[in-house]
């Protein structure tokens, strides 16, 4: 088969070469001779049809789905993670045990979709537009569908999901610990046994929904009515408390963190979050983390595109499944960090100059940027001894001057950089 290429260093396959594809994966299902696993990693299928049919097992690692329809198909067990599935259709499909780790599902139709044990952890992205204008949330096109959709024990840890409609849904025993339900519909929604630890159900529609061992530590309950409701109430204080996650120990390190920049280090103090899990800051973005010391630390996940991460020393830090499209890490130490499946596309890693003719460059040795989208990337003169660049996406990387010795290049897309 011969795939073209697109803008995004993405392989587009056509509707012809996905129906021959599907095929194979039948045969495949079946233990027919001549039968081969759907593998479509990296993939550019947006806008195609699935035809319904049994793709148990298949592997979309990483692909464009945008706009694909899914719908009244088999994907039991499939891995989408890292997809972008933006607007697609997916009402009536079986996705048990699927993977959808950092998957954005924007927009999405999962109507009467089977979710039964999928996991969503990892920043998979279930946000969507209301018909409602709330102040402060994204403007995106669509509205994610998940009525009675089934996700019981599914994991949804720090899944943003505001605004959707989650009504009828069967929740039981999912994790849900840091998600976003702002503004979402959750009428007669099953909670049974769920984990909402610091979720936030603000301004959500929660009547007739059933609580019943519901773990509510926490969570954010603003705007919300707790009549009709079925089962426990438990831990009410605590679900009204939630001050130290918003104005906690590791946010004033922030704001004297932004001070010390501001004043030139004549007021407060330079930020040291070394060891620190940052995932309880839901707004990291929104300070900025020039020259701060995070050796360490835990970004697993988080949304970070276009962060201020200059002159930093985030070395040995967690940085898998982030993303971090357009971040400017010029200068930083990210030595043995891990960013495997980052989407780090067009971020700068570039030098830093100052006065004299000296220059600071970025440190990458012993880093783990296996399965990254690095497409459009500024690496020049970066030092990537020993990065581990396995099946990651380099399509228009800028590599002048880049030091990449005993780097390990194997199966990664090379297409069009810089040298």
């Amino acid at each position: 088969m011969s795939y073209d290429q697109n803008m995004d260093g993405l392989i587009k396959v056509t509707q012809m070469e996905l129906d021959a594809i599907i095929k194979k994966h039948v045969m495949f299902v079946q233990c027919k001779t001549g039968g081969a696993r759907a593998a479509l990693k990296f993939k550019n299928l947006s806008g195609l049809f699935f035809r319904g049919a049994d793709l148990s097992g298949g592997d979309f690692t990483g692909s464009d789905m945008r706009n694909c329809n899914l719908g009244a198909g088999n994907f039991h067990n499939a891995v989408f993670y890292g997809c972008n599935l933006q607007n697609a259709n997916m009402a009536k499909s079986d996705f048990s045990r699927a993977d959808f780790r950092g998957a954005d599902l924007t927009g999405a139709d999962l109507s009467d979709a089977n979710l039964t044990k999928a996991d969503m952890r990892q920043g998979a992205k279930i946000i969507a537009k209301s018909s409602r204008n709330f102040e402060n949330l994204p403007t995106l096109d669509g509205k994610t569908i998940f009525k009675g959709t089934d996700l019981e024990n599914a994991n949804l840890t720090d899944a943003r999901a505001a605004a959707v409609d989650l009504s009828e849904a069967n929740l039981a025993h999912a994790r849900m610990s840091k998600i976003d339900l702002s503004h979402s519909n959750l009428e007669k929604s099953d909670f049974t046994g769920a984990d909402l630890t610091e979720a936030n159900l603000e301004n959500a529609c929660i009547s007739g929904i059933t609580l019943a061992e519901t773990t509510l530590n926490g969570t954010r309950l603003g705007g919300v009515k707790l009549d009709s409701v079925s089962g426990e109430k438990n831990n009410v204080d605590a679900v009204l408390n939630y001050s130290e996650v918003n104005d906690g120990p590791v946010v004033r390190i922030l704001k004297s963190h932004g001070q010390w920049l501001q004043f030139s280090g004549q007021k407060g103090i330079r930020a040291d979050l070394s060891g620190k899990d940052l995932r309880i800051i839901h707004d990291l973005v929104r300070y900025s983390l020039t020259a701060v010391k995070a050796r360490y630390a835990i970004f697993q996940g988080m949304t970070l595109m276009c962060a201020q991460m200059q002159s930093g020393d985030f070395a040995g830090s967690d940085f898998r499944d982030t993303k971090f499209s357009e971040a400017d890490l010029r200068a930083s130490s990210f030595v043995d960090a891990k960013f495997s499946r980052a989407d780090l596309s067009r971020a700068n890693f570039s030098p830093l100059y100052f006065s004299g003719g000296r220059k600071k460059v970025v440190d990458l040795s012993g880093a783990d940027l296996s399965n990254c989208n690095l497409s459009g990337c500024n690496f020049q003169s970066a030092i990537l001894r020993g990065a581990n660049f396995q099946s990651a996406n380099l399509a228009r990387a800028d590599l002048r001057g880049a030091d990449l010795v005993d780097a390990n290049l194997e199966n990664t897309i090379m297409d069009k950089i810089k040298k």
